[in-house]
């Protein structure tokens, strides 16, 4: 029993010891947000770097880092926006590579609006067919679906207001493809047959929208309405000549208090000519409906509807909290046109939210399909 002091007295040595690393944590952390607000309120930018794991069913698990960087563009500009750089780069246990990101920015109090997006995927993938009764005949396995896919792709958007709310702009959209080690089924496939193993493509385009969002990358109140039509063509480099015609609309509502929102989104993309198998139209993806398997589902013609309620938790002071959690309900379909749409397969999901900086989450979400999952790490929300 003589120890027994002896033990007491480490017990409360490391109780000390505990308490006073969690007060100097909590100080630090504390600290830091008050720096970051002062900063940010001053106009001045900011970065905010996380890492992340995550997982889906066609990469495996996935190993994410990434930052959020946000700015103004001119510090006397009250009335713009807070411009953002949300970037992610992931390595997945099968081997897969990617890079992601996507520059918003706000210009002459927001007058003008520049837009850049980068993306670089090198990754098996799987190619099912063209259309629901091709692809629910196809089982999935290396040896029917298989293949490998390198994309680099690059988006500029130039966008001008012509009066409240109202936006046109002109669009380019270069990217180079590279596919091989094809499955013999894909190898086989008259529609995948028809195209090279690597081709450059090159679109240009034009595009029109209605904006009221109080906020573009996490909105709580607005409409958005986007029309956009995209020309790919031999005339400017493009190997494949193609046409591409979008449709998105949004519609954001406070419910009961800030921080709890309804959002919901319909979205369809249809193109027509010489459409590569790889630019088929298709609803996957942790912007779209998350869960399903990037390129599972590919036709000319794809489109979602998607209901979202993101909940910000209170504090017991009743000031909103930096964590918060979503829940979405959605369906997709895919088919030769738009008129043609008939079946429609389920999707859902939850998910949780850091604010990281005001109105900037980070994300990580859980989202299922009709035979498929898989949990998503993004920087601001889905849409």
């Amino acid at each position: 029993m003589k120890s027994a002091p002896i033990i007491l007295l480490f017990l409360l040595l490391l109780s000390f010891v505990t308490t006073n690393t969690q007060d100097k944590l909590r100080d630090s952390w504390n600290e830091r947000n008050a720096r970051k607000e002062a900063t940010i309120e001053a106009g001045k930018p900011w970065l905010s770097p996380m890492f992340a794991p995550a997982y889906t069913a066609d990469a495996g698990l996935l190993i994410s880092g990434g930052m959020l960087y946000s700015f103004r563009v001119n510090h006397n500009d009250s009335i713009s926006q807070r411009s953002s750089l949300p970037a992610t780069i992931f390595y997945s246990t099968k081997g897969n590579f990617g890079i992601q990101a996507h520059l918003k920015t706000f210009w002459m109090e927001d007058k003008f609006r520049f837009d850049a997006s980068l993306i670089i995927r090198d990754k098996d993938n799987n190619y099912y067919g063209k259309g629901f009764e091709q692809i629910d005949g196809t089982r999935r396995s290396d040896t029917t679906t298989l293949y490998h896919e390198t994309n680099s792709s690059f988006g500029i958007d130039f966008i001008y207001k012509i009066r409240p709310s109202v936006f046109v702009g002109a669009s380019l959209r270069p990217a180079y493809i590279v596919t091989k080690d094809f499955a013999p089924p894909v190898e086989e496939d008259p529609y995948r047959a028809r195209f090279a193993d690597s081709y450059f493509l090159n679109g240009i385009g034009a595009q029109f929208s209605y904006d009221t969002r109080d906020m573009v990358v996490n909105a709580w109140k607005g409409v958005y309405l986007h029309l956009s039509s995209m020309f790919y063509d031999n005339l400017w480099g493009s190997k494949y000549d193609y046409q591409e015609y979008t449709l998105d609309a949004r519609y954001y509502k406070t419910l009961t208090r800030p921080g709890n929102v309804v959002a919901f989104r319909f979205f369809t993309r249809s193109a027509y000519g010489e459409v590569p198998f790889t630019e088929l139209s298709d609803f996957s993806g942790g912007k779209n409906l998350r869960g399903y398997l990037l390129g599972h589902y590919r036709d000319n013609t794809a489109a979602f509807l998607l209901g979202e309620w993101r909940y910000t938790f209170k504090k017991a002071d009743g000031r909103l909290s930096k964590s918060g959690m979503v829940l979405w309900l959605g369906a997709g379909s895919i088919a030769p046109d738009v008129v043609s749409m008939s079946k429609w397969v389920p999707n859902g999901g939850v998910g949780y939210r850091f604010e990281l900086q005001p109105r900037m989450n980070v994300c990580v979400d859980f989202g299922m399909g009709r035979d498929s999952k898989g949990v998503y790490f993004n920087f601001v929300e889905a849409f």
